[in-house]
Formats: structure tokens, sequence, C-alpha cells
């Protein structure tokens, strides 16, 4: 359901904040260019949560009163898996496991 969008969103942000210098990132030295990729990893994963809440409860799946405690949390819980699967998916083709770029593969198998 949330599909490439945590991951693009993480990757505009970021790009934005080392684009404007708000964080120092040196792209030529390797141990930066790790630490922003798992940075931009991580807050990803921060934006697939708040994102899965957000869809749960502004009742994209059912008035949360109605469907339960129980049941808006298990589908945030599948909404976060799913997107920790993608964030994950992407993380493999990236490193070469795969066709092409990540991106461009999920962006391709979501216009099909």
């Amino acid at each position: 359901e949330l599909g490439i969008s945590p991951i693009v969103t993480s990757g505009m942000i970021m790009q934005l904040l080392a684009g404007t210098k708000i964080i120092d990132v040196d792209q030529g030295l390797k141990e930066d260019r790790a630490l922003f990729n798992g940075a931009q990893k991580l807050f990803g994963m921060v934006i697939t949560v708040g994102q899965a809440i957000v869809y749960v409860m502004t009742g994209l799946y059912g008035e949360p009163a109605e469907i339960g405690a129980g049941i808006c949390l298990l589908i945030v819980l599948q909404l976060v898996v799913a997107g920790l699967i993608v964030l994950l998916l992407d993380e493999l083709l990236q490193k070469g496991y795969g066709l092409g770029s990540g991106i461009s593969l999920f962006i391709a198998t979501n216009i099909c």
C-alpha cells in the first residue's frame, strides 16, 4: 500500500538537507557516504511507521472506532512490515542483486 513513497520521501529530504548544508556530508569519503545511506534508510523506516499510523487513523481501512484497536494495530503492523520489505528489496537491488536501479524497477512495477 505504501509502495516506494517512504524511500523516495526520505531520499528527497536527505538530499535537501545535504544540499542546503544543514547536514555536512562529503560524498567523496566512503564513511560519510555509508553513514548518509544508513541515515536515509533509517529515515525511510521512520516515515514508513508514520505513514502506516496515519493511514489507519484517518480511516482509510475503516473507521478505527468500528474496527477496534486490535485490528488497527494489526493493519499498522502489516503496513510497516510490507514497507520494510520494500526497503530491504531496494537495498538488495542497489547492491547489485538484480536488474538495474532499485527505485526505477519499483517505479516500473507500480506503473504496470
